[in-house]
C-alpha cells in the first residue's frame, strides 16, 4: 500500500532523540534531518569514532550548541549501550524517540553480525522502553526498529543468509513486541522499517569482506539514494501505528504492508 496521510503522532519538534549507528550513511543522513526539523537535541551511537566526531563537529557548527552529541559506543556491550542512555538521560531527562538503525554486514564474522544487527536491538529496545513508557514515568515515544527487505524478499542473487536472518529476527522481535495492551499501558510505538538496498558504507568495503565486497556491488546496480531513506524513516516516525511493518525501497515514499505481512504470518499459521 502506498504511503497514505494518516495521523500525526509525533511531531520531532522539541524532542530529544537518540539513533545508533549516527555516524555514517542513512543513520547520519537521518541525525541531520532530525535537527534540520528542530529537534531539541540528537544523541548519535557509533563505534566510528573519527566520521562521528567530524559529524558532531559539523552539526554543532550549523545548528548550535547542546543540539547534537556523538557518542562513541560499541552497542552490542550492554555495558556501553546503558552508558550512553545514562548519559542522555542524565542531560535531559526525558528522551522521545529511539532508531535502532546500527547494523554490520560480514558473513566472515556471523556472531558479531548477530550481536549488532538482533541482539543490540532488543536490548536497546528494552532499554527505551524502561525509559520512555508512561507507567514507568516517562512520556511515551516512539521506537523504529530497522529491518531490510531482505527479510521479506529472499534476493536470489545476494547469498548473506546470517544478515539476512538477523533483519527477520528484527522484524519478528518487534511485531511481537507491539502488542496493542503494551502500547495501551507504554504509549510508546514500535515500528519497523524494511529498507531496500541504499548507497551507504554497508556495501563498501569496510564493512565487508574483500572478496564480498566488489560482488555485491556488482550485483545490485539498483540502489536507492540515502536520502529517500531518510525521508521514508522519517514519514515512519511521525505517522506509523504500532505494530505496523513500512517497506522503504527503489527511492518511493514509504509503503505500509503490515496487513500483507500479517496475512502472511496467518496463511502459513494455517497450514500447520
Amino acid at each position: 500500500m502506498a504511503a497514505k496521510l494518516l495521523p500525526e503522532f509525533m511531531d520531532v519538534d522539541g524532542k530529544v532523540i537518540l539513533v545508533t549507528g549516527g555516524a555514517v550513511g542513512i543513520g547520519a543522513g537521518l541525525v541531520k534531518e532530525l535537527l534540520s526539523q528542530n529537534a531539541r537535541h540528537v544523541a548519535f551511537l557509533d563505534v566510528l569514532e573519527r566520521e562521528g566526531g567530524a559529524l558532531e563537529s559539523e552539526l554543532l557548527n550549523k545548528f548550535g550548541a547542546l543540539r547534537a552529541r556523538f557518542i562513541k559506543c560499541d552497542i552490542s556491550d550492554e555495558g556501553q549501550l546503558s552508558a550512553a542512555y545514562k548519559l542522555v538521560l542524565d542531560k535531559y531527562r526525558r528522551l522521545d524517540a529511539v532508531v535502532n538503525n546500527a547494523a554490520v554486514m560480514s558473513e566472515g564474522d556471523y556472531k558479531r553480525m548477530v550481536d549488532v544487527n538482533f541482539t543490540a536491538t532488543v536490548t536497546s529496545t528494552f532499554k527505551a522502553l524502561e525509559v520512555m513508557s508512561v507507567d514507568k514515568g516517562g512520556s511515551g515515544g516512539v521506537v523504529l526498529n530497522v529491518s531490510s527487505l531482505i527479510a521479506l524478499k529472499p534476493q536470489e542473487n545476494l547469498h548473506f543468509p546470517v544478515f539476512a536472518a538477523t533483519k527477520a529476527a528484527v522484524l519478528h522481535f518487534s511485531n511481537q513486541i507491539a502488542t496493542q495492551q503494551s502500547y495501551s499501558k507504554t504509549k510508546v510505538r514500535i515500528v519497523t522499517a524494511c529498507l531496500g538496498l541504499t548507497d551507504t558504507a554497508l556495501l563498501h568495503r569496510h564493512n565487508f569482506e574483500r572478496h564480498d565486497t566488489n560482488s555485491l556491488v556488482a550485483q545490485v546496480p539498483e540502489k536507492q539514494r540515502v536520502t529517500s531513506a531518510v525521508s521514508g524513516i522519517m514519514f515512519v516516525i511521525r505517522r506509523a501505528e504500532s505494530g505496523s511493518t513500512w517497506i522503504i525501497a527503489d527511492d518511493e515514499p514509504a509503503s505500509d504492508v503490515t496487513s500483507t505481512v500479517r496475512e502472511g504470518f496467518r496463511s502459513v499459521a494455517t497450514a500447520i
